[in-house]
């Protein structure tokens, strides 16, 4: 989702790239902040400092489920139980909600 953030720093502070922040608790949880002075960007056209690898995007299945890498594991499916949460059928009732 989105999310907003504010942080105050002093007037003097010449801060010319991005920040990030990261999750002690969640692997691989991070993001990039990007700075604005009186509202607008520091640096809008750019990304920087650069990250070094790009941030996975989940489609389909996962996207609905909140997970990644699990959009190629959808029922039915040869490798995976044949309860899944996520992808429940409506004859299923003990899953259903």
């Amino acid at each position: 989702g989105n999310f907003t953030v504010y942080l105050k720093f002093d007037a003097d502070t010449d801060f010319k790239r991005d920040i990030f922040y990261f999750c002690h608790i969640h692997q691989y949880m991070s993001g990039r902040i990007k700075l604005l002075r009186d509202g607008i960007p520091i640096q809008p056209d750019a990304d920087l400092p650069a990250l070094g690898y790009e941030y996975d995007i989940p489609t389909g299945h996962d996207i609905v489920c909140g997970t990644y890498g699990l959009d190629q594991f959808q029922l039915p499916h040869e490798e995976c139980p044949q309860v899944f949460v996520c992808d429940t059928s409506d004859g299923n009732k003990e899953l259903k909600q």
